[in-house]
């Protein structure tokens, strides 16, 4: 049975426009954090349309934040892709230390099951397509690889693509049980159509080498925090040689070592960023995501991010 809802700020006293919309989006999608930098004069509208299937969100609104954390992911069990197509203004998308800029027309895929963060702008409109990992893997095995890569939608598949999902949205409401469950396949068809073109020509890896990246990135990204994390717990942990591990870890141009050391780099930005750190030292931030020789870390940083820590987070 469907179900129609709607969250619109306009409902609500001024002063609690972003803490309804906060829970709204929590409530409507999956469990989130959420922040703005405008919460006295904050708007948002959320229509949802949940089928049998898929879910299909129209969200608008000003300014914000939105950030899927470990916390959330531990909090339930569903394991959903969201599809996100931008329709007004420009969004950006954030997973696995990948980051697409969405303008309107353009699409990108991310995943419940992995932090993730959303940075909307002002005045944005978008459509939000969710629907069990499962459907999608099915149809395209390394759907898991291909988050938070821009799918283009003005030119080629990506038109197509982008021009039928918003048409099939508009009409999966029908009353026809059989006819809806069929729109909702092919709605889904159409998202593996436009992740597969795109991520045609950068995936080089067989089905079973996807199965060993995604692994190894899990277990690189769980045990973070451990100084001694390197190449070869990794490739304990995968069960295969350091030699062959990086086999596959160089058809994504990289290494073990410097997967390791890129995540921690991002790690550690995103702490000297965020304002719930502040209290914490650089020192603290860092060794709390593994590096244990501070001026090694300091050094590293820079070439980076092409200026110290301490700037950085200034």
């Amino acid at each position: 049975m469907d179900i129609q809802t709607r969250y619109n700020t306009d409902d609500v006293a001024p002063q609690d426009r972003f803490a309804y919309w906060r829970e709204s989006v929590c409530d409507s999608y999956v469990q989130l954090g959420c922040d703005t930098e405008n919460r006295s004069n904050f708007r948002g509208l959320i229509d949802i349309a949940r089928h049998s299937v898929v879910s299909i969100s129209k969200v608008s609104g000003l300014s914000h934040t939105v950030e899927r954390r470990k916390r959330d992911i531990r909090a339930t069990t569903d394991s959903y892709f969201l599809l996100s197509l931008q329709t007004a203004e420009s969004s950006q998308v954030t997973q696995f230390g990948k980051t697409a800029v969405l303008n309107p027309g353009d699409m990108a895929l991310y995943s419940s099951t992995d932090p993730y963060t959303l940075k909307l702008s002002d005045d944005f409109s978008k459509t939000v397509v969710q629907l069990p990992s499962a459907k999608l893997i099915e149809r395209l095995p390394n759907a898991e690889m291909l988050t938070a890569r821009k799918i283009d939608g003005q030119s080629g598949i990506g038109k197509l693509v982008r021009e039928n999902i918003l048409a099939f949205a508009e009409h999966v409401n029908t009353a026809n049980p059989m006819v809806q469950s069929l729109l909702q396949d092919t709605l889904i068809d159409l998202i593996a159509t436009g992740l597969a073109s795109h991520g045609a020509d950068k995936i080089e890896l067989s089905s079973p080498e996807q199965h060993v990246m995604l692994r190894a990135k899990s277990y690189i990204r769980a045990h973070l925090g451990e100084p001694g994390l390197d190449r070869n717990m990794v490739a304990a942990q995968i069960g295969m040689s350091v030699r062959r591990l990086n086999d596959i870890f160089s058809k994504e141009d990289t290494s073990i070592s410097a997967f390791i050391r890129k995540t921690r780099l991002d790690a550690v930005a995103s702490d000297l960023r965020d304002a719930r750190f502040q209290r914490l030292s650089i020192s603290e931030i860092a060794f709390r995501h593994g590096f244990s020789n501070l001026q090694n870390f300091s050094t590293i940083f820079r070439t980076r991010f092409g200026q110290s820590p301490r700037s950085y987070r200034a």
